[in-house]
């Protein structure tokens, strides 16, 4: 639901779908189509994502009968696999799922904390498994789930990536932005 919108749309979509039906696997299988794309159309791409939550509301009957209650039970291992093996679940998304639903010490990392963490020069790679190890790393397992929502918020507000805000950043010193525009402002001198 999240994808591509705003955390304050997707709550109030979310609010919206709860206030029309019980947001259950059931009945998220058996809506109308159109009803749904209709109250999910302010998150964006509700075409395209309907029929993905249909799809994995009817599996996840099939396979569970609707229950994710199992997943609190598994290793945080086996139960992002378990996740992953959903339709259209990829490992951000099992990582967000485990840190803020089941309490687990992953590490989701969206684009915002990717930006920061290439900026930082804590990672070169672009790998997802590869940033969220690094982080792991360094961000201790009882503080991600924190780390992971501080760290969106410095990216959307501070570390934007057009036009980031490096007046206010308190850790500048660390970033490549700063040798980013000295060359861009070398080159623009030496231009004009």
């Amino acid at each position: 639901m999240s994808q591509n919108s705003t955390d304050a749309i997707t709550e109030k979509v979310m609010r919206a779908l709860a206030a029309e039906m019980p947001v259950r696997p059931a009945t998220i299988a058996g809506a109308n189509a159109a009803k749904l794309v209709r109250i999910l159309r302010p998150a964006g791409l509700a075409p395209q994502k309907v029929p993905r939550i249909q799809q994995i509301s009817r599996e996840l009957l099939r396979r569970h009968d609707g229950d994710l209650a199992y997943l609190f039970e598994l290793p945080t291992a086996r139960a992002r696999e378990e996740l992953m093996d959903l339709p259209g679940i990829g490992p951000k998304t099992a990582d967000v799922w485990l840190s803020l639903v089941a309490g687990r010490p992953t590490m989701p990392v969206d684009t915002h904390i990717a930006r920061l963490a290439h900026r930082w020069r804590l990672v070169r790679t672009s790998r997802y498994e590869g940033v969220t190890a690094k982080l792991r790393d360094l961000i201790p397992p009882g503080r991600r789930a924190r780390g992971h929502l501080v760290l969106i918020q410095f990216g959307r507000d501070v570390c934007q990536a057009r036009r980031p805000r490096c007046e206010r950043c308190p850790v500048y010193n660390l970033c490549d932005a700063k040798v980013k525009r000295k060359r861009f402002a070398d080159t623009k001198f030496s231009m004009g």
